[in-house]
């Protein structure tokens, strides 16, 4: 048995000798020494201003590329995972000064990265400054002052024996009114303001009358008596949508009265005179006209700026309210 065992296993030995001549075997490792050597390769500084002045050799092991070689430090490429060499945007054709220029300061254009030039000269300091434009100071009457001017209205009851009571109004209600049209239109000559005041106390009878009576124009009122198209330019640059409304219908006796009806208030009625010499009559309305106690001045006023005739009573009135208000 032992002998039959020993020859069998000589034989299957010799079958798998011969059968492993014939199988076909696992190909051999490749050999990396096999590879073609590449040679560094000289770059000019010149011709490659980003380049050190050789190139790496060409990495081929791990190992070889944990060990840098010399120019080259651990900062990376945020774009790649190759590292950037250390002497990365310089070359030996170029010297970055480490100095800026002595014609450059450090103050920033904050509309840019440049520096300014230290012989930049402008300033504020050298513009021109501009004049303030001069503060008006309107006139402000006194009471004493109003009812010295217009002694008819000067007494608390003095609207009391007139025909038309309904529209009188004495000194004391007025001078708030005038007071308030001096300030709102700058009035701060004395020969305007004594010329308004002048002119609307004789048209108005010294503040008895706020709407024409004789002959009873319709629309026609207001202390300056303004005719209907002036009180209709009024109206409509005090109360532009009641205006509107009350001529929605058309011009007629009751829509101008309407219309009139808008500025027969205090405020609105005395402001009148003034509104129309400085939108109206703005010729008269500067240094050379209505000059301080100038007579001439008025005359010329009424019958060229307003129109309206003149009469001795007129120079009256003016006499008195320029004797009455004082500088």
């Amino acid at each position: 048995m032992k002998i039959t065992f020993a020859i069998g296993a000589v034989c299957v030995f010799l079958v798998q000798g011969t059968l492993a001549g014939k199988c076909p075997q696992p190909p051999s490792p490749p050999s990396y020494s096999a590879a073609p050597s590449v040679a560094p390769t000289s770059v000019s500084s010149s011709s490659a201003p980003y380049a050190t002045s050789s190139a790496p050799s060409l990495v081929t092991s791990t190992e070889q590329y944990l060990s840098l070689p010399p120019g080259y430090t651990s900062v990376k490429d945020p774009y790649s995972t190759r590292p950037m060499p250390s002497d990365f945007g310089s070359s030996s054709s170029q010297t970055v000064p480490t100095t800026p220029p002595t014609f450059y300061t450090s103050v920033k254009d904050p509309f840019t990265t440049l520096p300014i030039p230290s012989d930049f000269t402008y300033s504020l300091s050298s513009a021109p400054t501009p004049t303030p434009a001069p503060v008006i100071k309107a006139l402000k009457l006194t009471q004493k002052q109003l009812d010295a001017a217009i002694p008819a209205r000067a007494g608390s009851d003095s609207c009391a024996s007139v025909g038309t009571p309904d529209e009188c109004v004495t000194n004391n209600k007025a001078l708030t009114a005038i007071n308030s049209a001096l300030a709102k239109y700058g009035i701060a000559k004395r020969g305007e303001a004594v010329a308004v005041i002048a002119l609307m106390a004789y048209e108005s009878g010294s503040w008895q009358y706020n709407t024409n009576h004789f002959p009873g124009r319709p629309g026609q009122g207001t202390r300056a008596m303004l005719m209907f198209n002036f009180v209709e330019s009024y109206a409509k640059a005090l109360h532009p949508e009641e205006a509107a409304k009350a001529l929605a219908g058309g011009i007629t006796d009751a829509s101008m009265n309407n219309v009139r009806a808008l500025v027969l208030n205090d405020n609105d009625s005395f402001g009148s005179g003034f509104w129309y010499l400085v939108t109206n009559a703005v010729a008269y309305h500067n240094t050379g006209k209505l000059r301080d106690g100038n007579l001439e001045d008025f005359k010329d006023y009424v019958l060229t700026g307003v129109g309206a005739s003149w009469d001795s009573a007129r120079q009256t009135i003016w006499e008195t309210v320029n004797s009455a208000i004082n500088a």
